[in-house]
């Protein structure tokens, strides 16, 4: 009496052999067969659903982006602090600080949130200005104070 288990693994062998290379041609072709006709329209699909979404969500996404950027601006102060020195020089005119700041301050508290220090230089160029300066005695006035 021949075995279960091999009457089982000779029978499954003989499948594999006869039918295997039937059955697995026929399973790519359908495979593409399906992919040709579904691929384009699962993509148009998808396009269309997309643009929907898009759609539809436009205006909420604009309204809470507008309505957050009001806020940020109404929420902060910018203040700029600090002296610039100014120097007549030879062809032109020097502006220097160090010790401008530019600060963010919370607009109902006064807070500082964040600063940042701004060294300046600037040189304004005077090609046609030239000054020789000998001696000098410069008195300033303050228009408020008189004197």
């Amino acid at each position: 009496m021949p075995d279960v288990n091999q009457f089982i693994a000779d029978l499954g062998e003989d499948i594999t052999e006869t039918f295997v290379p039937r059955v697995e041609p026929f399973i790519h072709e359908r495979g593409a067969a399906i992919a040709a006709l579904a691929g384009p329209e699962v993509q148009q699909f998808t396009d269309q659903l997309v643009k929907k979404i898009l759609a539809q969500q436009a205006d909420p996404v604009q309204a809470f982006l507008t309505g957050l950027i009001q806020d940020l601006a109404s929420r902060y102060r910018p203040e700029i602090t600090g002296n610039l020195t100014t120097r007549i020089v030879n062809t032109g005119i020097e502006i220097e600080s160090k010790d401008t700041k530019l600060e963010l301050k919370e607009q109902k508290t006064g807070k500082t949130i964040a600063s940042l220090d701004i060294p300046v230089f600037v040189k304004i160029q005077l090609n046609d200005f030239a000054v020789t300066l000998n001696s000098a005695t410069v008195k300033i006035q303050d228009p408020q104070i008189g004197g």
